[in-house]
């Protein structure tokens, strides 16, 4: 009798883990493909080099979040700017954390820097929505290295995430 509330329990666990992971949008795909960006992209945030287990590297994205959320700088989305692979390189991290913003007029809160990634990149662009930014990285990074393999392109360290109202995100793979 213990076992068939054991195994009850189980089923109804793993149900409830299947229906999370769909609300998160776990199902959803991403797409990609091969792109040139067309416009500029200004970012607002603060550099970081270390260890992803550092001290310093969760703070910078509280930080992003608690400007976007007090809405001081409208209109912008959070953003990631990586100069190395954050899924390969688990040790070290060269990468502007922040947001992107619609430009570079508006005075920034302290501590923050403005960044400038200039148009006619070539990268491989991936795109979600309706996905949780807790699940789109694992979505749209293989998405974006599939294209690379595919292609037989060569990347080069350049990644930049974008996760935007509405649950949209997209990751950018710098390619030669």
């Amino acid at each position: 009798m213990t076992t068939r509330y054991i195994f009850l329990a189980a089923v109804l666990l793993s149900a409830l883990a299947v229906g999370a992971y769909a609300w998160l949008g776990g199902f959803r795909p991403a797409t990609a493909a091969l792109e040139t960006t067309g416009a500029p992209v200004f970012l607002a945030g603060q550099a970081y080099a270390g260890s992803a287990q550092g001290d310093g590297f969760g703070p910078l994205f509280r930080r992003a979040k608690q400007v976007l959320d007090e809405g001081r700088l409208p209109g912008t989305a959070l953003a990631n700017l990586y100069y190395n692979n954050p899924e390969t390189d688990h040790d070290t991290v060269r990468a502007f954390i922040g947001l992107a913003v619609a430009d570079t007029l508006r005075p920034l809160p302290a501590g923050l820097r403005y960044r400038l990634v200039p148009a006619g990149q070539r990268v491989v662009a991936a795109r979600t929505a309706g996905v949780s930014f807790l699940l789109s990285p694992n979505k749209l990074y293989p998405a974006a290295q599939a294209v690379v393999k595919d292609q037989k392109l060569a990347p080069r360290d350049f990644y930049l995430e974008r996760f935007g109202p509405g649950e949209t995100a997209e990751v950018w793979v710098g390619v030669k």
